[in-house]
């Protein structure tokens, strides 16, 4: 598949959220829940990298004619074509994304600390996967 400038410019949103959090520092659960501003930043930041990751996909769908109906379905649909490896991780993004929009007002810190501290590295392993898919 040839690679498209919107989809770029969308993998570029990932890589500077991504950016943003790493420059927070934030080294333990004690600082991230001591904080109001971090946690809402770690939480809108966290939100932008997955809806940024679905728009990506769907991009490529409409680009290729293959419909998905949900944003979990345009993850399995880049599975299902190889663009992006197996993961049950992206389909826990998805619901996490989900989760944060429409149930805002229960969320578990402890959940969202876990993101930032463990699920970085697959965000940049979709950008990496889907631009070696692109290319």
């Amino acid at each position: 598949m040839k690679y498209n400038g919107v989809i770029e410019a969308k993998l570029r949103v990932v890589e500077e959220k991504l950016l943003e959090i790493e420059s927070w520092q934030i080294d333990s659960f004690s600082t991230f829940k001591a904080s109001s501003l971090l946690q809402n930043a770690v939480e809108r930041a966290l939100q932008v990298i997955i809806e940024a990751i679905i728009d990506t996909g769907e991009r490529i769908l409409a680009l290729e004619k293959e419909p998905a109906t949900t944003s979990s379905s345009v993850l399995s649909r880049l599975q299902e074509m190889g663009m992006i490896s197996e993961d049950k991780d992206y389909m826990e993004m998805v619901r996490f994304r989900n989760f944060i929009v429409h149930r805002y007002e229960k969320i578990d810190l402890e959940i969202v600390y876990s993101i930032l501290k463990n699920k970085l590295p697959l965000f940049r392993k979709f950008i990496h996967d889907i631009r070696h898919s692109c290319s």
